[in-house]
């Protein structure tokens, strides 16, 4: 018998070791050996399978910063290859740490002894190594929002289920209305489920009958670890004589046992993570009533998104995004309780006013002999753009309490946003996801044959306009000066000599943003000279006529531009004083941007009905000691094809990025880009080409778009690749964030501090590393239309 054999045949024999079969498997692989060889190899499984009791100390043998990892009372210190090949090693060994686990983690590659006996260079064998990249996942807009205190309590219990068998459970944490009970983890539970529970360790402390007669909790939730399993249960129907009990018992004992700030931390660290999400959301939140259609009441505006808001407006500043959602186009996604679908768009202006052409993916299927003419003709505008529109229906009425919200909030508060929301029955998402250099490869696949007047049908602006209301996210105002929404027309001369019609899109005394119609050849630093015929007529005090401003940035497409007043010579010049004065005068009138809020704490409760679904997915960057990293993962219950390959949609609370950043460079862009961005910067955007395995749902390659498309390679590659697995495509819009808003929790933190200071420092510190954020959102059915390919046009990106 030689050792590579009797390797292989300890491999085959090890997951076996402790189980009842295991001498018949042994004698039967073994039967052509010697008796002496045989009672060699047995003893060798015996030992590898021996559970073990040592600490694995890795700090300074391995080429990888080691940390803390705790497994069945013993706190070992490994890097992040350790961590995974122990994992793996358990489920050799049916979850039980032995002597084999302990000595393949003595055998990682990464070991220093291991590469000098092998003799291999450490820093060649860590270029040459594929990293492990793990973050934390958050489910942002679930929370639990306590009105009791919860005690941490460990006291033998007994559960009996509905076939009244008992068995053995320990209390985790309690209050009057609800257990956390451990429990075996072989048993199988449901969410659900009723059971028994009799109170048998109090029982000994207390004569009182409601501790043995047996109360009936139902199970609300299920946590699995390595230790075993835990359930979360409520009292179903509690009388008043267990209530009693319980309140005085707990009330009684509250300095005897640690009250659980557990669930209050999980809020901080939801609430955090939403906060530094919202501003940089680039979509409009839009929620609708119950209506036959549904009509739109509300969007929620974030400083990221001004510029989609502004681009529903017309020259009266009036605003068509009412209309996006018209009546016939909502009758067709009512009955659907969840979906999404693409909205191609494009303004027209004629006679001094802009009208609006929409057309969803699904109308433009019933109208095919217009389709390519819609999408050549639309393409050629600067105000091309294809939207996202994603939903989803609200289970039931939201309720708004008071502990969910600032502590401000008061019953009348209350009272009036139940009343604005109770009628909400639908969430969803709009979202800009036009390419950056899509122009082209939609020219060149939708020639124009036909009369653009035959789109007259897409004409939004004819239809009914439903009033609905514009509500601020409340954030940390970060801009030096308000700015304030308003339409004018502008007239645009270059230092070239180009000239050109724009709109103005916001102002503020000393700058505005406009969106121009037509190319022009204009960079960041460059001067633009504006003429503002429509406020002239309004003021003949001041010259409103090729006045300097520079260029400070400017959207992908190259047709919003945000601008700053050129001051020559410490002089104002007369567009800053028309804007001074004109401001001044009319702050009543003027809508800031973003909006004040209309209502208190309504921008919260709109908040926390979207982040439950999250149609997006957002990476949080943070700042380590000498370095940057990704930190967490923020995901929602809304399906996202993005969970297929980093585990999230699992329920795990970690997520899995080793496939995703071990391709190309898409970790150090990242982290470079949130290094070189300020907190006032728009978003900087990738948009990347993924290619997922079928069956194990894990990411074979990852491409850069626009390397493709400047190579002409894109739809070549997307054929290719369409036969090896599964093509999506995502864009990722990075933003630097700001401080947090530490007041928005203030009131947990307090809380939290004051059973668990060193709990609150722990929380406040996690949230002030966070630096930046990048949101990710799928466009693959964007991507499909843009090349033009009929197989994969339905595609969906859940």
């Amino acid at each position: 018998m030689n050792a590579a054999f009797n390797q292989a045949l300890i491999e085959q024999l090890l997951p076996l070791a402790n189980s009842g079969d295991f001498s018949d498997v042994f004698n039967s692989a073994t039967q052509d050996m010697s008796s002496n060889q045989r009672f060699l190899l047995k003893m060798e499984i015996n030992r590898l399978a021996k559970p073990c009791q040592r600490i694995i100390d890795l700090r300074g043998k391995v080429d990888g910063e080691c940390q803390a990892f705790e497994h069945n009372g013993l706190t070992h210190f490994l890097d992040e290859i350790a961590v995974n090949e122990f994992k793996a090693q358990l489920s050799r060994f049916a979850g039980t740490y032995t002597m084999g686990v302990y000595e393949a983690l003595q055998q990682t590659e990464n070991n220093f002894r291991v590469m000098q006996q092998r003799n291999i260079d450490p820093q060649e064998a860590a270029k040459q190594r594929p990293k492990q990249y793990q973050a934390r996942a958050v489910k942002l807009g679930q929370f639990i929002s306590r009105n009791e205190e919860r005690m941490h309590l460990a006291a033998p219990l007994k559960l009996a289920g509905s076939d009244g068998e008992e068995f053995e459970a320990m209390s985790s944490n309690m209050s009057v209305s609800g257990i956390k009970v451990k429990v075996d983890k072989d048993r199988q539970f449901e969410v659900g489920q009723r059971l028994i529970v009799y109170f048998t360790g109090l029982e000994k402390e207390f004569a009182n009958k409601v501790l043995g007669a047996g109360t009936e909790y139902q199970i609300v939730g299920i946590n699995h670890s390595d230790k075993g399993q835990s359930l979360r249960m409520i009292v179903v129907n509690p009388d008043e004589e267990f209530k009693t009990f319980f309140e005085t018992y707990l009330r009684s004992y509250k300095g005897r046992y640690r009250v659980d700030v557990d669930s209050v931390s999980s809020a901080v660290v939801t609430k955090g993570y939403q906060q530094y999400l919202m501003p940089r959301l680039h979509g409009i939140p839009v929620y609708f009533d119950k209506g036959e259609p549904p009509t739109l009441r509300f969007a929620l505006s974030t400083p990221n998104n001004q510029e989609l808001l502004a681009y529903w407006r017309d020259e009266s500043n009036h605003s068509h995004l009412s209309q996006l959602f018209h009546k016939p186009r909502m009758l067709r996604y009512q009955s659907q309780i969840e979906g999404e679908t693409l909205i191609f768009c494009f303004t027209h202006t004629a006679r001094d006013r802009l009208f609006f052409y929409t057309a969803t993916r699904e109308e433009l299927e019933e109208h095919p002999q217009l389709r390519e003419l819609f999408i050549g003709f639309g393409s050629r505008k600067p105000s091309w753009r294809v939207m996202k529109y994603q939903w989803q229906h609200i289970d039931e009425a939201p309720h708004v309490s008071a502990s969910s919200l600032s502590r401000k909030m008061g019953a009348v508060d209350l009272e009036r946003i139940n009343s604005a929301v109770g009628n909400l029955r639908t969430v969803g998402l709009l979202s800009d996801v036009t390419a950056q250099f899509a122009g082209e490869l939609y020219h060149d696949n939708y020639p124009v044959k036909l009369n653009p007047n035959q789109l007259a049908i897409f004409n939004q602006s004819k239809m009914v306009s439903p009033s609905f209301e514009v509500v601020a996210y409340k954030y940390l105002q970060l801009r030096r000066e308000d700015r304030y929404m308003y339409r004018s027309l502008v007239e645009v001369e270059t230092k070239h000599g180009e000239k050109l019609v724009a709109w103005c899109r916001d102002f503020s005394v000393h700058g505005m943003q406009i969106e121009v119609e037509g190319d022009i050849t204009v960079a960041k630093g460059d001067t633009l000279y504006l003429s503002l015929p429509q406020f002239q007529k309004l003021v003949k005090s001041y010259d409103l006529k090729l006045l300097p401003y520079r260029v400070v940035n400017h959207n992908r497409q190259g047709n919003v531009f945000n601008l700053q007043a050129a001051v020559i010579e410490h002089q104002l010049h007369d567009g800053m004083r028309f804007f001074e004065q004109l401001i001044a005068n009319n702050l009543d009138k003027l809508n800031q941007v973003p909006e004040r809020p209309s209502m208190n704490g309504l921008s919260e409760t709109l908040r926390q009905l979207f982040c439950e679904p999250l149609f997006c997915r957002a990476l949080y960057i943070e700042k380590r000691p000498g370095r940057f990293d990704i930190s967490c993962l923020g995901y929602g219950s809304h399906p996202h094809s993005f969970d297929s390959f980093t585990g999230v949609g699992d329920g795990e609370h970690v997520a899995e990025l080793s496939d995703l950043f071990n391709q190309g460079e898409l970790h150090s862009k990242l982290l470079d880009t949130v290094r070189n961005l300020d907190a006032e910067h728009a978003p900087e955007v990738i948009e990347l080409l993924a290619l997922v395995n079928n069956n194990t749902r894990r990411l074979i390659s990852l491409r850069d778009v626009a390397e493709l498309e400047e190579s002409g390679r894109l739809a070549e590659y997307v054929k290719f690749a369409s036969g090896k697995g599964r093509v999506l495509s995502f864009s990722l819009h990075i933003s630097r964030v700001g401080r947090p808003d530490t007041e928005f929790i203030q009131r947990e933190l307090d809380y939290i501090s004051h059973y668990a200071i060193h709990k609150a420092k722990r929380l406040e510190d996690e949230l002030w590393s966070v630096v930046g954020v990048a949101v990710v959102t799928d466009t693959t059915a964007e991507l499909m239309h843009r090349l033009k390919m009929p197989e994969f046009m339905q595609l969906q990106s859940a």
